[in-house]
């Protein structure tokens, strides 16, 4: 059942301007960026340069998870106010899909715009010596710190219309952006709503030796991947308790859902 309906929820979206919004903005943020680098010069580090695109690419990310949602929403509302969704034998199987194919699709999105990123500013603009890997990287960790935000918007997309999704995208950006400061220096781990900005921002900033890469057990070096682990263990313990409770609020939402109570 899961499977016909992602199936169909793809198949909704083929002519949608959503798919295309995935593969439009990734290259349009790329461009931009590498644009802008090559006419900056070396006014400032080649890692503060990566670092500064997936900060921004972070920020952005909610207010783009925001419409997202509430447009699968108002597909929904314009295709019989929900009917075709409601009387499916099994509505947790078909609202479930609907978040997974956004989850989906902003997978593509993140790793296309990694690659495209990573291989104009090393090959064409010659800025970089880092290998594709690292922007890969870097775009999965702010996928999986995404996630969360997808369950939650989608549950206000569906109850309270797109209005509040989308507001709820654009307040997510703010605090995204505003965490990146030293305002969220010490409270950004407890609040999942900056986690697209400064999770890949702490990863980046580990890998590139920023932060303490030092650490040394029994006077033994550790290896740099058991050193990133280490320093980003008090998050990913948080990030997945928070994720395993979205999930089930999801399934109870899913299950016990009947329609949207309001119109925009």
């Amino acid at each position: 059942m899961f499977f016909r309906c992602l199936h169909a929820d793809f198949y909704k979206l083929r002519r949608s301007p959503v798919i295309a919004a995935h593969i439009v903005i990734p290259i349009m943020a790329s461009l931009a960026f590498l644009f802008y680098y090559g006419i900056s010069g070396r006014s400032f580090s080649e890692t503060e340069k990566i670092i500064v695109f997936y900060q921004t690419i972070g920020a952005a990310f909610p207010i783009l998870i925001g419409i997202f949602t509430a447009s699968t929403m108002e597909q929904e509302q314009n295709a019989g106010a929900f009917q075709n969704l409601l009387t499916l034998k099994c509505k947790t199987a078909a609202l479930f899909s609907k978040v997974v194919v956004l989850i989906l699709l902003s997978f593509i999105a993140l790793l296309f715009t990694a690659v495209l990123f990573g291989y104009g500013f090393e090959s064409v603009l010659g800025q970089g010596s880092m290998g594709i890997a690292l922007y890969i990287e870097a775009a999965l960790v702010m996928w999986l710190s995404a996630i969360p935000l997808y369950l939650i918007f989608e549950i206000l997309a569906l109850l309270f219309g797109k209005g509040v999704s989308i507001g709820a995208g654009l307040f997510s950006g703010l605090i995204s952006a505003l965490f990146l400061t030293n305002l969220g220096m010490y409270v950004w781990k407890i609040v999942p709503l900056s986690w697209t900005a400064r999770m890949p921002d702490t990863y980046l900033e580990l890998r590139f030796g920023e932060l303490s890469t030092n650490i040394v057990v029994s006077k033994i070096r550790q290896p740099q991947s058991h050193m990133i682990y280490l320093n980003l263990k008090p998050v990913l313990n948080i990030y997945l308790l928070f994720t395993v409770v979205c999930l089930a609020c999801y399934f109870v939402f899913a299950a016990n859902y009947e329609g949207s109570k309001t119109a925009d």
